[in-house]
């Protein structure tokens, strides 16, 4: 996922060196331009011990549809707002847990950006970076028959906080006919949550988890 953002990076700035006599950008102010794609979700994660001073957990990756409405606030500023289709995620053991999952939990991650598109690619290619807000909401956690077996009782529950991060991103749009655009971008999302493990009605432990994915996503874009 690394290497992904870097070859957009420097395709963007290749792009910025060689389409200087290019004409206008495809994109202008009051524009409104619809993304879809496939969106996958490669956790960057860490966590805090569970039980011990050599465990902790770690989340699985996911992949969905994530969609995003950019309104073109200039020719060179827009505003977008991202969001998907709920991603779920597996949460499993790590360390002296390695092996054991843990549980499970759905998301949904939107995020408020403000975007700016670089005067490059003509109307064939537009670059844009952006920095903005993320809200994750988590919901649907359950506990895994694992853990149930392992804490000797069916009364397991697990609960994740919501979070508020930044984010940053790349991406760019291919014109490939009137209005019609492929669409690739690449978000940083800072993601941090406590993951309480409730035990008969009390939280026997809480986990910090920082998961801080990396988000990449690849579709069609639509500007009206």
């Amino acid at each position: 996922m690394v290497q992904l953002f870097k070859n957009l990076t420097a395709f963007a700035v290749g792009a910025a060196l060689t389409a200087g006599s290019m004409e206008a950008m495809a994109h202008k102010e009051g524009d409104f331009i619809l993304r879809v794609g496939a969106a996958h979700v490669s956790p960057n994660d860490d966590s805090s011990n569970v039980l011990g001073s050599d465990d902790g957990v770690t989340v699985d990756s996911a992949t969905g549809l994530g969609f995003s409405g950019t309104w073109m606030l200039s020719d060179r500023w827009g505003f977008e707002v991202l969001a998907a289709l709920p991603f779920e995620h597996d949460i499993d053991g790590s360390g002296s847990l390695s092996g054991l999952p843990v549980g499970s939990t759905k998301h949904l991650p939107p995020t408020a950006s403000f975007q700016y598109y670089p005067d490059v690619g003509g109307d064939s290619f537009n670059p844009y970076f952006g920095l903005g807000v993320n809200y994750t909401y988590f919901f649907d956690e359950e506990a895994s028959p694992e853990l149930k077996a392992a804490l000797g009782t069916e009364q397991v529950e697990l609960s994740l906080d919501n979070s508020v991060g930044i984010a940053g991103q790349i991406g760019a749009d291919w014109k490939v006919g009137d209005n019609w655009f492929i669409n690739t971008g690449v978000w940083y999302v800072d993601i941090d949550t406590d993951a309480d493990v409730i035990v008969g009605g009390a939280t026997a432990t809480t986990v910090e988890v920082e998961i801080d994915p990396w988000v990449a996503m690849v579709g069609f874009a639509w500007r009206f």
